[in-house]
């Protein structure tokens, strides 16, 4: 037992209860410290998992790893392939995030080394690893394409500028990734209007189809270019074909045999439109409306055919069906152009004109240059009747200024001054005149512009700053009982300066033709000819004509020789066997034609013929036609207009179509053509074609038709009286 106050060490006193305290503090210090050393230190791990472990080509798999004891649990990832595997095959790759990519094929191409193993590194211990192996699997097979319409019913057909939604499928009804591609099916060598196919499978029609109709659209497997499965798509014609702003023209008779015609404009959009219009209609007095506004509306089928009415004077909405003052049918060509003919309301079967046109797509600068998009030297064709209701042409020239002036000609310096007019009335050529200096022209926001030429007044709507379309409105003025009334178009001289043409400008091969009246009643020609200058003189040779005179025909190929002259201002003289014309340059080879035989009084126009002879397959593909003329022989006033559209394998024969016909106001929609031939050619670029008509009874329209350029073709009606003369155009479409 201690004493209360004991000594320790160095003599110094203390008492025992601060020793007992010191001694029990080194005590629990120690325990402690016992507790510490203790402890085992925990190990690191690394774990990992790949979902799914079957991949296949190009497939994906989500690999995630999970770091355990460890400062950081970010990792590093590696692929490598099977033991044995060829030298710089391609295994895949990985993203930082885990996200295994499979190659497009199996290393080596055989299923001997179609595993890979995924590694997991971790970025602070690199010797801390975890594996993963995964089996490549080869390219799911695609087991359908198919194609649906906005409103999921299964789509073969599509119509222009419409959309379907194509999709590829597996077997096990999942969708396989796949590349889009569309090709001609039958074509491979066509590119052009095969419509695109997004990334997603959206496929956009082209808004003309292309040859033959059908595209084939490829589904690619992004696995395996090898894997490949298609389905084929018949592209039609449909309403988005026609968009935008249009101007027309159309010209005939009344059922009264009156003289008629409209010249306007107007934009289509979704199925309708709206526009302005210019009318003369003939007889005592004749009536003159200016600048109508109108709606309408529109369709286009499956073959390009289509309808179009007009609710003229309203602002109203005008959907087909609904009554209107207007009707049309129509034969589209492409987005820019379509034939038409006025025609008679749908159920009925008589319409109130008979007159056939065109309408054409109008540049939208036409709206903003005011009259400056009608600058330069224009040759113009405006045919029509006479104040006394007899057959007129005129044609000439004239220079605008781009401010609304028109410069003058004069007579007694011919040669070499623009602007002058040469016209025929009732079968009698008139003294050419020159373009008067108080003709003027103006143009308003809207288009439309008026025009006073040598004391006639026109009203006249650009189709673009190179061509516009003309129609007078000129109202009878007492005691007249009528006005002329005359339409037409005048387009850009292109020689780069006012009097600059040389006798070249008429050179190589050629195509015109012409219709109007003779003595006997209406007159149509088709003519060729080969043209030669030397500089001094033309000559022409070679040269053929077809004619309809009032049903009776004639024809000469390939004998008639003639001449021609021109002038530096662009008007030229010319001779074609028996027959005589005056012409104005537009371009070369290019020209406004007037006959003036004696006794006849024709108009039309002159064009370079390219991409001749013609041969079985140039006549291959869809065409729109439209022709004009009459209905009987001898009778000038029974007008009749027909177009349609015409399926040409390029064999010669089984030519299938369709024709509308408006035959003097009695109206006939979808008439068919089945079994149209034509011989065999004979080298050069004139042909024939027989269309037999299934009506009752049966009938067949003979044509002769003269290849401008495979794509356009100048046609006669060369059926005998009293079948008709009719004379107009043939348009490839595709």
């Amino acid at each position: 037992m201690l004493e209360s106050n004991f000594q320790l060490g160095c003599g110094r006193a203390v008492r025992w209860e601060r020793v007992f305290y010191f001694f029990g503090l080194i005590a629990t210090l120690g325990i402690l410290s016992s507790c510490g050393s203790s402890t085992t230190a925990t190990t690191p791990t690394i774990t990992m998992s790949c979902t799914p472990t079957d991949v296949t080509l190009l497939g994906t798999s989500q690999c995630t790893a999970n770091v355990l004891n460890q400062s950081s649990t970010l990792v590093n990832w590696t692929v490598t392939g099977a033991t044995g595997a060829p030298s710089g095959s391609n295994f895949g790759s990985i993203t930082a995030g885990g996200l295994y990519t499979a190659p497009t094929v199996i290393p080596g191409s055989t299923q001997q080394f179609n595993t890979v193993t995924i590694t997991a590194i971790s970025q602070v211990e690199s010797t801390l690893t975890a594996t993963q192996s995964l089996t490549l699997l080869p390219p799911t097979a695609i087991s359908s394409v198919t194609c649906i319409d906005p409103n999921s019913v299964l789509a073969t057909t599509v119509s222009s500028g419409n959309q379907i939604s194509c999709s590829a499928v597996a077997s096990t009804g999942a969708l396989v990734p796949v590349n889009w591609s569309v090709s001609n099916k039958n074509h491979a060598g066509v590119t052009t209007n095969l419509g695109s196919i997004s990334t997603q499978g959206i496929y956009t029609a082209a808004l003309v189809p292309p040859p033959g109709q059908a595209v084939t659209i490829t589904a690619t497997s992004q696995a395996s270019t090898t894997e490949t499965l298609s389905t084929s798509v018949t592209v039609v014609f449909g309403s988005a074909v026609l968009s935008g702003p249009y101007v027309f023209s159309t010209s005939g008779r009344l059922p009264t045999n009156a003289f008629w015609a409209r010249t306007g404009s107007f934009t289509t959009g979704g199925g309708s439109l709206s526009g302005i219009e210019d009318t003369n209609q003939g007889g005592s007095p004749n009536t003159v409306t200016t600048q109508r506004s109108f709606t309408g509306s529109y369709f286009v089928g499956p073959d390009g055919r289509g309808t179009m009415q007009f609710c003229e004077g309203s602002n109203s909405a005008c959907p087909l069906g609904s009554p209107a003052q207007a009707y049309f049918n129509i034969s589209v060509v492409s987005p820019n152009q379509a034939q038409m003919i006025e025609f008679s309301a749908p159920g009925t079967s008589s319409a109130f004109s008979i007159a056939g046109g065109e309408m054409l797509s109008q540049s939208p600068s036409v709206f903003n240059a005011g009259t400056g998009n009608l600058s330069g030297t224009y040759s113009f064709d405006f045919a029509g009747i006479s104040s006394a209701g007899t057959e007129q042409s005129n044609i000439g020239d004239f220079v605008a200024n781009g401010h609304g002036s028109i410069a003058t000609g004069s007579s007694s310096t011919p040669a070499t001054a623009p602007g002058e007019i040469d016209s025929s009335i009732n079968g009698t050529a008139q003294a050419k005149v020159a373009v008067n200096s108080t003709s003027s022209y103006s143009v308003s926001s809207n288009g439309r512009g008026t025009m006073s030429l040598n004391g006639l007044t026109f009203s006249f709507y650009p189709v673009s700053a190179s061509r516009a379309k003309f129609i007078e409105i000129d109202p009878t003025v007492a005691p007249a009982t009528s006005a002329s009334i005359l339409s037409g178009d005048a387009y850009i001289q292109q020689s780069g300066s006012t009097c600059g043409w040389a006798l070249n400008a008429v050179n190589g091969l050629a195509v015109y033709e012409t219709s109007g009246t003779s003595s006997a009643g209406v007159i149509g020609d088709l003519g060729s000819f080969t043209a030669t200058s030397n500089g001094a003189t033309g000559t022409i040779g070679s040269a053929s004509i077809d004619e309809n005179n009032a049903g009776t025909l004639a024809s000469t190929v390939g004998t008639l020789t003639g001449s021609y002259a021109l002038e530096s201002c662009g008007r030229g003289t010319m001779t074609v066997g028996a027959h005589s014309y005056v012409f104005y340059i537009i371009s070369s080879s290019n020209a406004v034609v007037q006959e003036i035989t004696s006794g006849v009084t024709a108009h039309g126009i002159l064009l370079p013929s390219q991409g001749g002879p013609f041969v079985d397959a140039t006549l291959t593909g869809s065409y729109a036609f439209r022709l004009g003329g009459t209905n009987a022989a001898g009778t000038a006033g029974n007008r009749e207009d027909f177009l349609g559209q015409l399926t040409s394998a390029g064999t010669g024969t089984g030519i299938t179509g369709t024709l509308d016909l408006n035959n003097f106001g009695t109206t006939q929609a979808g008439i068919p053509i089945v079994g149209g031939s034509y011989p065999p050619p004979a080298g050069g670029i004139r042909e024939t074609l027989a269309l037999p008509l299934t009506t009752t009874p049966a009938s067949t329209r003979n044509l002769v038709f003269y290849m401008v350029s495979p794509t356009l073709f100048f046609a006669l009606d060369t059926d005998a009286a009293p079948a008709g003369t009719s004379i107009g155009v043939i348009n490839n479409q595709f």
